[in-house]
């Protein structure tokens, strides 16, 4: 019971954090986190800055909510397909941070070794092509992109992350927000000086040896 409350308050909280950085305008974006064989999901049509513990809707891997009550967000078949293919993923989000949606919207992958960071922490980031939001077309794109990847950009979207909790994802998230901002500006600047194939095996090296 302990571990539910936590994953309750860590959702709830995350909410609040990437509605508050300006991650998840309005109605958008969405958090799930693993646990067993269910899945607890933020709410359909709640912002993400308002979702309370108690909102959290926790569903099946057939996508049917445990209770009666406050529907789970529209885009939980794609949450489910990912879990389906990474055991080792416990905890996804999908937000729409302006700066990377809008490599997503300009159909430019975030592939670039800039800096370290982005080497370290996310690596590549590609792009799923469009498919209507909420469809099982676009969940299972998505989720086979998460066989080589922890981190998408979806075209004319948003961005989807995971990892192995939650504030690992959120991270990510940070990350790669920075990440879209610097390389949007270098390329204001002129010069996007990128990291050697050298060098990037050097901090791959440092994160094989965390």
């Amino acid at each position: 019971m302990k571990n539910v409350e936590n994953i309750l308050k860590n959702i709830s909280a995350i909410g609040k954090r990437l509605y508050k950085k300006g991650f998840s305008p309005g109605f958008s974006g969405n958090i799930s986190i693993r646990h067993g064989d269910k899945i607890f999901i933020t709410p359909s049509g709640f912002n993400l800055g308002d979702v309370g513990e108690n909102d959290v809707v926790e569903i099946d891997f057939n996508g049917n909510p445990v209770k009666q009550g406050v529907k789970p967000s529209s885009e939980k078949f794609m949450h489910i397909e990912i879990y389906k293919r990474r055991s080792d993923i416990n905890s996804i989000i999908h937000c729409h941070a302006p700066k990377s949606s809008a490599f997503a919207v300009a159909g430019m992958p975030l592939t670039a070794p800039i800096l370290a960071e982005n080497v370290f922490t996310i690596g590549p980031v590609p792009i799923v092509e469009y498919s209507l939001p909420s469809t099982l077309e676009l969940a299972v794109k998505t989720a086979d992109c998460f066989l080589n990847h922890d981190t998408v950009l979806m075209a004319n979207h948003g961005v989807t992350i995971a990892g192995k909790n939650i504030e690992e994802v959120y991270y990510k998230a940070e990350t790669l927000e920075y990440y879209a901002e610097v390389f949007l500006l270098s390329k204001i600047l002129g010069r996007s000086n990128e990291l050697s194939g050298e060098e990037v095996q050097k901090i791959l090296g440092l994160k094989n040896n965390k």
